[in-house]
């Protein structure tokens, strides 16, 4: 069995209690700072490594997200067998800057490791609670927000409650899911607790059938613990959005008493031209539409891009068959582009937190 490296993370302040370094004097976070919000990114450990990168972070950032390192079938690859060393070297960097962290993801149906299949129902649910608590104890009282559980609603799977055909469905029934929170508030009770899905941004018959769902499963999970509903935002060119609409659904989230999270932010640009001075003002046009709206809502308290830069987009590496561009031509999802040079769409975000109404801090 790895040995978590325990000391290292211990020596990490407390959330919220780092004395964060100065920002550069126009970064992204020090603008949502002022109207008392958040804003971060995903990486991985590799991306620490790259000079350009790591000081773009420090410049920009005040909340890290490791993409991959707190996945299941990461940390515990196989049965009983956990590493927590790719984790702490993140923690280690956002402490070293005053950042925060987000945990991402105790429970995904993508992540959920092979060795699950051998298991009964007793077994299984024993390793989904040794799972959350030990990977929550890691960090505890160092991560602000954890994603508890991510993507749970899956229309196409034609349930009733809209719910996702998983293993652990199949073999623990719905009430995992809030056992799932209930563990993870007992793991680290100061902690934030997420519901984190996609789907719900555009106008789109998808979005509009999803977004009920997602309400009445974040009704069922409140008591239980959750605060918090992270919006992914991987938002799609080639789609409608439209303002009113998505603000009507924040309200309705911020009335069940929870706040909200901008998780994952990108832009699918398969839709738009390929030259990239067109395509980079349109999906920044798009981004910035997305954050008026959303901003608009109090309740919204932090925005999080899943990554900083082109160069190490998902999209770009065209994980999924609608992110593959028709023309060949390397997609634009982020804010800065492959030589860490702001893009169209890391002015729109400034824009859009500059317009933001304030937020109480704290």
């Amino acid at each position: 069995m790895i040995t978590p490296p325990r000391r290292a993370l211990l020596a990490l302040p407390a959330a919220g209690c780092a004395a964060r370094e100065a920002p550069g004097p126009d970064g992204l976070h020090a603008r949502a700072a002022l109207k008392g919000l958040r804003f971060g990114t995903a990486v991985t450990r590799r991306h620490l490594a790259e000079p350009d990168l790591a000081a773009a972070l420090r410049a920009e950032c005040g909340l890290l997200v490791p993409e991959y390192e707190q996945k299941w079938s990461i940390t515990e690859p196989s049965r009983g067998r956990r590493s927590f060393a790719p984790v702490a070297e993140i923690a280690r960097f956002a402490a070293s800057a005053g950042m925060g962290m987000r945990g991402h993801t105790l429970l995904w149906h993508e992540s959920e490791p092979r060795w699950l299949e051998g298991l009964d129902a007793s077994a299984t649910a024993a390793a989904v609670d040794q799972h959350i608590a030990v990977s929550m104890g890691q960090l505890r009282g160092r991560v602000g927000t954890w994603d508890v559980v991510n993507e749970a609603i899956h229309l196409a799977d034609g349930r009733p409650d809209g719910l996702r055909r998983t293993r652990l469905l199949a073999r623990l029934g719905v009430d995992h899911l809030a056992r799932a929170f209930s563990l993870a508030r007992q793991a680290d009770p100061a902690a934030r607790l997420a519901y984190n899905d996609y789907g719900c941004e555009h106008a789109t018959f998808y979005g509009r059938q999803k977004r009920p769902q997602v309400l009445a499963l974040l009704r069922r999970l409140r008591p239980a613990g959750l605060s918090v509903l992270g919006v992914q935002a991987h938002l799609d060119a080639g789609l409608p959005f439209e303002a009113a609409e998505w603000r009507a659904f924040l309200a309705d989230v911020a009335a069940l008493g929870l706040t909200i999270e901008v998780t994952e932010l990108d832009v699918n640009d398969r839709a738009l031209p390929a030259a990239p001075g067109p395509r980079d003002a349109a999906a920044a046009g798009l981004v910035r539409r997305f954050l008026d709206a959303t901003l608009d809502e109090r309740a919204v308290t932090s925005i999080v891009t899943w990554g900083l830069t082109d160069r190490h987009s998902w999209i770009r590496r065209g994980l999924l068959p609608a992110h593959r561009r028709d023309d060949g031509a390397l997609a634009r999802p982020l804010p800065f582009d492959d030589a860490m040079r702001r893009k169209p769409m890391w002015h729109a975000i400034a824009a859009a937190l500059d317009a933001a109404p304030g937020r109480r801090s704290g």
